[in-house]
């Protein structure tokens, strides 16, 4: 398949599409399966953790997501997975139920590169979608701790409604660019060590 051009926010003609509330699926066919192989290979190559089909210009609610693996340490320095990374293909996703709880999650965007801020999101949510032959999926009271499913699939969901992460950032002082506080640091791979060293995942 093929590695697309992620869209950019700054961009005034990218930012019309992904500010744009994206279409349901009702094929399940092939041109999905190329759509959705060409997500998973952009995301991979970009080092994200989830990508939605607006951010290639396609106007679909689809999203792909590629939960980082959970490691822990050992008494000798070492670290071992007890969780591997896991992908999921979420075709027309909603939440159907969500935490009253929520709380901040620092957050980056393959649409915004280098960008972070902290945005309030709920502890859990409940999902439901179709996969790549239309088959429904639930999934209940997801985790939503920081970069785990729960957490990537709300971010996910507001690219496919048009709402970006800046729109949700309650206290824009926590806006930062990483490439300029750290301008000689390469940005590849930073959004997965970061959430490799949240607590908990």
């Amino acid at each position: 398949m093929a590695v697309r051009r992620v869209l950019l926010i700054e961009n005034e003609e990218d930012k019309k599409i992904l500010k744009s509330k994206s279409v349901r699926v009702k094929q399940f066919d092939k041109s999905l399966q190329a759509l959705v192989q060409d997500m998973i290979d952009t995301m991979r190559e970009q080092n994200g953790v989830g990508l939605a089909a607006p951010q290639i210009g396609v106007l679909r609610r689809v999203i792909v997501i590629e939960t980082p693996p959970i490691e822990e340490a050992r008494d000798d320095g070492s670290t071992v997975v007890v969780e591997p990374a896991r992908l999921y293909v979420m075709v027309n996703p909603e939440i159907t139920e969500r935490s009253d709880e929520r709380r901040p999650v620092q957050e980056g965007c393959l649409s915004l590169p280098g960008w972070y801020g902290d945005v309030p999101r709920h502890t859990w949510v409940s999902i439901k979608y179709q996969d790549l032959n239309g088959k429904e999926h639930r999934l209940k009271r997801v985790d939503g701790a920081p970069y785990r499913l729960g957490h990537i699939v709300q971010h996910e969901i507001d690219h496919i409604d048009g709402v970006l992460f800046t729109e949700r950032i309650e206290d824009l002082t926590t806006l930062h660019n990483v490439n300029q506080e750290q301008p000689r640091r390469r940005r590849v791979g930073l959004l997965r060590r970061r959430a490799a060293e949240q607590p908990g995942s």
